[in-house]
């Protein structure tokens, strides 16, 4: 390479890092900006990309023009500086592309979650008011945006304990507790569906295992002894009463527990 082509190259690189700062400044400067656009207001362009090399190659064409006077005696330096600034703007392009994408995924993320929680609210405050139809509704409506939520299966399944729809209701807790197998709440719930079918000895497997995941909780265990009596099961019973004894000593329910077991056959 001649000394001239030498120097264009060097002219040509200090261009080359001018335009880079000036990118990277530009990028920097809308980092927090695009954190905070409301991307449902953008419209989506299906063009996005050929705009963007549009707009590159509008760069490097000014650039040539401007530039092509001094480059003109090495056009192959002149090829690799050409080369690597629309390398570079088409890097900036997609540096911005993705930052416009993820903030658009994050507000997708935030809005559903606020929306699902917030219809949960509503369904719980429709509940306390005895309207369980349109709770259903609310509940169902949460569902569609969040489908694994264990909770939410629990909310509606108790709703439909009590409306008495027990084949609905152990359906939909069942399916919670396939997503929430450690979940106390929803296993009782399942015994009392049990209870309320008068399939005890359901509901005594269902109670211990509630118990066992919650040993020192006093309903659990009163739900326990409850069904081991009602399903005839003295040992059980017994068990119970001696577990809900020591968790519960005040318990007022004790004497009368202790009456119904002894007059248990067995």
């Amino acid at each position: 390479m001649n000394p001239l082509s030498a120097i264009l190259l060097i002219i040509g690189l200090v261009l080359i890092a001018l335009s880079v700062g000036v990118i990277v400044f530009v990028l920097v400067r809308r980092a927090p900006t695009v954190a905070l656009i409301d991307v449902k207001t953008i419209p989506v362009d299906l063009s996005s990309k050929k705009k963007d090399e549009i707009i590159a190659e509008r760069i490097v064409r000014n650039f040539t023009l401007k530039s092509k006077p001094f480059l003109k005696a090495s056009s192959r330096a002149w090829e690799w500086l050409r080369e690597r600034f629309r390398a570079l703007a088409h890097h900036a392009f997609e540096l911005e592309r993705r930052s416009e994408h993820l903030a658009r995924q994050q507000w997708d993320a935030l809005t559903a979650s606020t929306r699902m929680h917030a219809l949960a609210r509503e369904a719980d405050a429709l509940v306390k008011e005895e309207k369980f139809v349109e709770a259903e509704k609310k509940y169902i409506e949460a569902l569609s945006i969040e489908q694994k939520n264990p909770k939410l299966y629990e909310k509606l399944g108790r709703l439909y304990v009590r409306n008495k729809n027990y084949d609905q209701a152990r359906d939909t807790l069942r399916f919670a507790s396939r997503l929430s197998p450690n979940d106390a709440s929803v296993v009782a719930s399942l015994g009392e569906i049990a209870m309320a079918r008068e399939e005890f000895a359901d509901a005594i497997t269902y109670f211990q295992h509630a118990a066992s995941l919650r040993p020192r909780s006093p309903r659990y265990l009163d739900f326990l002894l409850e069904a081991c009596i009602m399903g005839g099961n003295r040992a059980g019973a017994k068990e119970a009463l001696a577990q809900l004894s020591a968790v519960n000593p005040e318990n007022a329910k004790l004497v009368e527990f202790d009456k119904r077991i002894r007059t248990m056959n067995g």
